[in-house]
Formats: C-alpha cells, structure tokens, sequence
C-alpha cells in the first residue's frame, strides 16, 4: 500500500456525505491506498485544507457546488466526478398513505415541485410549505432544516397536519418515530402518480485539485454518477433561475433487459423500439441513459414532461438535442395562444408556471 487517501466531506440536512464516503472507505476498492475520511466545517475551509496539500479529495452534495462554481476554481481545484445518489426519494411521514388521507388533509412540504405533485396526485389535499403552519403560542417553522423536521413531526403528533414531505436523511437525523412512505419516481400502475426528485437530489461530486490523477478518479467516482452530474449540470445551465425549483428530473443507467421486461409489462411499444437499433436487434452489451424532466403548472393540473431513453455512448449530444427540444417545448406551451382573428380574446398559455 502506497499511501493513504484523506476525504474530508461536507455534509448537508438532506445527503449524507459522510456515512457514505465511510461505507466507500470500508470496501476494497484498492490496493493501492487506504482512505482516511474525516468532516469538513465548511466549504470554504474544506477547500483550503484542498488546497493546501492537507487532503486529496473533497466530497460534498452536488446542490453545494451548484452556485460555488467560481469558488472552487479559484481555489485551484475542480470538480472530477460524482458517486451515483443513493436515495434520492423524498418520504411522506403520516400514519396514512398518499391515497389514504382524508379529504382535505393538510400536507406541508418546504417544495414548490413536491406541492405541485401533490396537488397533481390529489386535488382535494390541502399542501402548504411550513412557513404557512402556526404552531402553539403563535410559534413559527425553524429555519434550520433538522429543526423544523422535529418541529413538523410535533405538529403531527398534535393533530395540527396530517402529514409532512422530507429527505430520507432528514428522517433519520431528526430522530422520526412516525411511519414513512417513499414516494416513489415510477407509478405501479401506467398513468398513476409519481415525484420524480428535484435536481442533484442525493448526488455526490468530488472535489480535487487539478492534476489530480485520473486512474485514481476513476476509483473514487462512478460512472453513473458522471453520467448524472456531466447531464444534469447541462440541463440546469440552460434552464431559467426561477424554474429550477419547479423541475422534477431523474438520470440514471438502466440495463436493456429490465427496460424491456417493463416496456412488455406496459405494453409501451415507444420504449420496446428505443430499445432496439434500425435492425430491430437488441443491443444487450449497451448501457441505455434514462432521461425523464417535468414541470408541472401551478394548480397542479397540467404537467409538461420529456422521456428520453438513450444509448451511453450518445448521451453527450443527445443531451444538446435533449435541451433544444425541451426548449421548444417549453416555450410554446407556456406562451399565450395567438388570435385566430383580431376580435378574438387572447386563450391563456397550455401551463400556467407561475401563481397568477
């Protein structure tokens, strides 16, 4: 063994960093070298000690890096790669499930996507975020997000809300007794309800130095994960500062196989001819990307969503055509509909984004 490999990470209210760079530590992913992962206070110190030569590498969730980017190069370092997310799925804490609550329940949820899905699935709910829950005495939601966790799951004990919308991590560092139900990114049932996650939800990037060797990204990254970040990044690049908080994405690799045992199990002939090349074969060996975006308007009742299924070896420009269409897509569905003649009233747009 040549040398030990220092981690710090950075870890925030809704991913985990630590524990899951410990598991990374654990396993025998080298001979080579023997991590040593320790926590960081803060980005900025997290990014000295980088600098410096103290560490290696440091991990941090992606939504971290979203918005630092200046930050971290100026420090000389780069982003090299990302571990694929492990439980990117929000959870409902509530006695009931989703199609068990009572008509009118009250759900909170800190999201602006996660209200919309709700509304979308259930209508008759009443989702609100927490700042529109008043506890005793008057009290407001805290600030700090493992706080207000704790401070939700009061008010459902009390009888206040019928439930509340949180991380997984966040259930489990708040100390939650109530049941939890995930809330899943595909329906059991074609046309049922589904919450694809915001973006970089659960994602890991790892921060080096520049130089840093490539063999040994290679080790502590995963292609997946690259796959995730390399797509992701482009698309949150391209989109408006006030959307991204209503986008609902999902990025993954998924086997041919179980692609089209599902697309059978669906009777989905769209997926069943994206599995196949212009032959009609099966290409097995390859790896398809999954691509699947959605917007949902404001009351919940219309949604705009892209699908995309796409070869590994393509994914980079059939990202660029991803956005075009998604562009396109988005401009015309959300633009008022022109007078057929000069008397008529303008129709308002397809899907409303944004509270009127």
């Amino acid at each position: 063994m040549d040398k030990r490999l220092i981690v710090w990470t950075l870890d925030s209210s809704d991913c985990n960093v630590h524990s899951e760079l410990l598991s990374f530590s654990e396993s025998p992913i080298s001979d080579r070298f023997q991590p040593s992962v320790q926590k960081a206070p803060d980005l900025e110190a997290g990014l000295l000690k980088l600098a410096a030569g103290d560490s290696d590498l440091l991990a941090m969730p992606a939504s971290i890096m979203r918005g630092n980017e200046a930050l971290i190069a100026e420090s000389g370092c780069s982003v090299i790669g990302a571990r694929s997310p492990r439980r990117p799925n929000l959870v409902l804490v509530s006695p009931n499930r989703l199609f068990y609550q009572p008509k009118s329940a009250i759900i909170v949820s800190d999201s602006n996507l996660v209200r919309r899905q709700f509304m979308r699935a259930r209508p008759d709910l009443t989702v609100i975020s927490p700042d529109d829950v008043t506890g005793a005495r008057g009290k407001k939601a805290p600030s700090d997000d493992i706080d207000r966790a704790r401070w939700l799951g009061q008010m459902l004990d009390s009888g206040i809300i019928d439930g509340f919308v949180i991380s997984r991590a966040e259930y489990e560092n708040s100390g939650q007794t109530e049941r939890r139900h995930t809330l899943m990114t595909s329906s059991q049932e074609r046309g049922g309800p589904h919450f694809l996650p915001k973006p970089y939800s659960d994602l890991i990037v790892i921060v080096a130095r520049r130089g840093f060797p490539k063999a040994m990204a290679e080790l502590v990254t995963e292609p997946e994960g690259n796959t995730v970040l390399w797509i992701q990044s482009r698309i949150l690049g391209s989109l408006d500062e006030d959307l991204f908080e209503l986008l609902g994405i999902q990025v993954r690799h998924r086997q041919v196989g179980s692609l089209i045992r599902e697309a059978e199990e669906e009777k989905d002939l769209v997926m069943l001819d994206a599995c196949h090349n212009p032959e009609g074969e099966v290409k097995e060996d390859e790896v398809r990307v999954e691509v699947r975006m959605e917007i949902i308007s404001a009351d919940g009742r219309r949604t705009l969503e892209l699908h995309r299924l796409i070869p590994r070896s393509e994914f980079q420009h059939a990202t660029i055509s991803l956005l075009r269409d998604w562009g396109q897509l988005l401009a015309e569905t959300s633009r008022e509909v022109p007078r057929d003649h000069p008397s008529d009233a303008l129709a308002p747009p397809f899907i409303q984004l944004h509270d009127s």
